[in-house]
């Protein structure tokens, strides 16, 4: 009887043991799975640019001279009497329109590395000239005479002698592309410093034109025209440092960058003389700037450095949406400019009709310049 009363009794303990222990692991609170991280990876930029270019320094192209002036001294350059119409200065300088695009991905949710790739183009900047001898009857292209080694001047215009007209035109164009890969390297100042690494492209052209028309009863009109295009193409390995830092909606950007790599440049030199004489027309090759001694195709590489610095602030206007203006600096060195081909040097012994003798100028000219681009930026960015 005992022996039943004390298996009983373990039984019920065990029972109780086994009721208290359930009831105390229902009452333990159930961990909650975290949360997802709200994390956009991919994110995109639109700017608007007003930018202002170096413009392509020419040499004095078109001259005029004040009635009176004698025949071997009218639009001779260094003459007292000489005016420049055309040249001498630098063209397309001015502001101009553009547009950037930037797009991004972010391989982590702390966003401490990324890749991006941008793209930015300006609207092509002409400048034009044109005259004619009922607004300046004495209407010259100066050169110096490679047979003489002095200063002289081809007529399109002179009174008693012939009558004409002179015109040219440049037109400027500009453009880039990038892709970087950014690595975060810590906290500076209250601002998160990255790296920056990637590769870099430009390119820059010019397109000249000059023409006159000189018609000369004793002998007929006669109209050289000359073109000159140049084209630099810099593809590099770009280097720089970018910080950010923010304060609730507003946020400052700004990155310093240097690309290593070279210049191919390009330049193509041609000119043709439309000639009416005895009411016959013909056209031969050669203008008066390009001849037989420098009409053609050239190519050349050279190595060039594009420094870049940037400056953006924004304000995030929705939680996806910020508003963004900054400002660009871009110096680019050994770039090939339309009036860094002309050689004002000429023999006229080259000019069609050939004559033939003498040396062989105007001589095919490579001097490069640096460019300067810098202007403002106003775009939006969004994140999705």
């Amino acid at each position: 009887m005992n022996r039943r009363l004390g298996a009983a009794a373990v039984c019920v303990a065990l029972g109780a043991v086994s009721l208290t222990g359930g009831a105390l692991a229902a009452d333990l609170p159930v961990k909650a799975q975290p949360k997802p991280v709200d994390f956009n990876p991919f994110w995109a930029e639109a700017e608007y640019l007003a930018w202002s270019v170096t413009g392509d320094k020419l040499p004095a192209l078109v001259t005029t001279a004040p009635v009176g002036t004698p025949l071997g001294v009218a639009g001779v350059l260094g003459a007292p009497t000489t005016t420049v119409l055309f040249g001498n200065s630098s063209v397309n300088n001015d502001w101009r329109s553009g547009g950037r695009i930037t797009a991004g991905y972010w391989f982590d949710p702390q966003r401490s590395r990324g890749i991006e790739a941008s793209f930015f183009g300006l609207e092509n900047l002409s400048t034009g000239f044109a005259t004619a001898t009922n607004a300046n009857p004495i209407l010259t292209r100066p050169f110096t005479n490679a047979l003489t080694g002095f200063p002289d001047a081809l007529i399109a215009g002179f009174p008693g002698l012939a009558t004409g007209n002179v015109s040219a035109s440049e037109t400027s164009r500009l453009l880039g592309a990038g892709a970087l890969y950014r690595q975060d390297l810590g906290m500076w100042s209250g601002q998160r410093v990255s790296a920056l690494i990637g590769y870099r492209y430009l390119r820059s052209s010019d397109t000249l034109t000059i023409s006159d028309t000189a018609t000369i009863p004793a002998f007929g009109t006669f109209s050289p025209t000359d073109n000159f295009k140049a084209a630099s193409n810099f593809h590099g390995l770009d280097l720089g440092l970018t910080g950010d830092w923010r304060n609730g909606p507003w946020s400052l950007e700004w990155r310093g960058k240097v690309a290593l790599g070279a210049n191919f440049n390009s330049a193509d030199i041609s000119g043709s003389t439309i000639s009416t004489v005895g009411g016959v027309t013909t056209t031969a090759p050669g203008g008066f700037l390009a001849l037989s001694s420098n009409i053609g195709h050239y190519d050349q590489t050279r190595f060039a450095v594009v420094p870049e610095l940037s400056l953006k602030a924004g304000y995030q206007v929705a939680p996806a949406w910020r508003l963004t203006v900054g400002y660009d600096l871009l110096y680019w060195t050994g770039v090939q400019r339309s009036g860094g081909l002309i050689d004002t040097t000429v023999n006229p012994n080259l000019t069609p009709p050939p004559a033939g003798g003498g040396p062989n100028r105007p001589a095919p000219v490579f001097n490069t310049t640096n460019l300067v681009a810098q202007g403002f930026s106003f775009g939006v960015r969004y994140n999705y």
